[in-house]
């Protein structure tokens, strides 16, 4: 590592937290301030967040990283103290709306957790923070270091990268998925049921995948997301499509195709908001999502004799099985038969809903 300014520092530490995705789509601001990402929410809404890692140094050799320890680029750390004033400056300037926070993993988990905890402790005591936190866990940290993560963040993360135990080797040939995720995730469910008992309040809990790096297939991925809801309480599970990077081991392997991460959105947005069960999603021979047209289209036409849904009678969730059809616009069919029977599309043309798509799937 060569001296550098902190200016310098979050120039490289900012640019090389874009591979922790925080939303569908991150993408970079247009100005120049490094480290500061437009993270896109629900709504066509827009957070600013910091994004940065503590230190781009990495004690594993994940094939597909970026900053694996094989790899030669430029390295640098920032201290607790160096981070935290960085954050302010663009917080106190309103460049900025919220905090990411990430790291390699530098020595052990435990090493590294203590230094990300540093500067969330001096961003909320000396700093007075009260905003937005996001603090990436590392597996294999400690149930203290967990506890402190939990108490100090908004949202913790913990990526597990890969669906299976032999995906996640040929990946990331250091890591273990059951002795280091799956183990930490346990201690991070154990904690937020703890904070919840004692009537605290708990930060939300999200996790990544990475797509198209190895050989999983979407079945794997739909299968081990379907699990991670039901079992562990997750908010949000993100999808980040492999993209080659140079002088690693999959620099000529081609980047994943964007459609295949979004119908994988798709897919997590049918089983979190449709009660879509992990079998009820159709796949090809090949376990993998079809591309031409969307999950909730293609099991409707797997499906004929569900259709057409009596507008005036269905229940919520059935409403939902109609493409074209989210459950904002289930409540408002709702809300307009609560006043007046419908009898035609007409009844539902100021609604703002997809008509045209919904009409071949529906009966009065």
């Amino acid at each position: 590592m060569v001296d550098m300014d902190l200016y310098q520092k979050i120039s490289i530490l900012g640019p090389s937290a874009q591979y922790d995705t925080c939303g569908p789509k991150d993408f970079a601001t247009t100005t120049n301030i490094p480290g500061v990402y437009h993270a896109k929410l629900a709504g066509n809404r827009v957070c600013r967040l910091f994004k940065v890692l503590q230190t781009n140094l990495c004690i594993n050799n994940c094939r597909y990283c970026a900053f694996r320890s094989g790899r030669s680029c430029t390295r640098t750390t920032a201290t607790a103290d160096e981070m935290a004033k960085a954050f302010d400056s663009a917080y106190s300037r309103r460049l900025v709306d919220g905090f990411f926070l990430s790291s390699g993993i530098q020595k052990n988990a435990d090493y590294t957790m203590s230094r990300l905890l540093d500067t969330a402790v001096i961003l909320r005591k000396k700093y007075q923070y009260r905003g937005y936190l996001h603090l990436k866990i590392m597996p294999g940290s400690s149930d203290s270091c967990v506890a402190n993560a939990l108490r100090l963040a908004n949202r913790v993360s913990l990526n597990i990268e890969s669906p299976t135990e032999s995906t996640l080797a040929e990946l990331s040939p250091d890591k273990d998925l059951k002795k280091g995720f799956y183990n930490t995730l346990n201690k991070i469910k154990k904690q937020l049921r703890r904070l919840k008992l004692a009537g605290q309040r708990t930060p939300s809990l999200t996790t990544q995948f990475v797509i198209g790096a190895g050989q999983e297939t979407d079945a794997q991925v739909i299968r081990a997301t379907f699990h991670l809801y039901q079992n562990f309480g997750l908010s949000r599970v993100f999808y980040s499509a492999f993209r080659p990077v140079s002088q690693t081991p999959l620099e000529h392997k081609p980047a994943e195709s964007l459609t295949r991460e979004h119908r994988l959105y798709q897919s997590d947005f049918l089983m979190r908001f449709y009660k879509f069960k992990p079998w009820q999603i159709p796949l090809d021979a090949n376990g993998r999502l079809l591309t031409d047209v969307d999950p909730k289209m293609a099991w409707a036409k797997l499906n004929p004799q569900v259709f057409p849904i009596n507008l005036n009678k269905a229940r919520f969730y059935d409403l939902l099985k109609i493409p074209g059809l989210g459950p904002t616009g289930a409540q408002k069919i709702i809300k307009v038969r609560g006043k007046t029977k419908i009898n035609s599309l007409d009844k539902l043309k100021n609604q703002r809903l997809q008509l045209e798509k919904i009409k071949k799937f529906v009966c009065f």
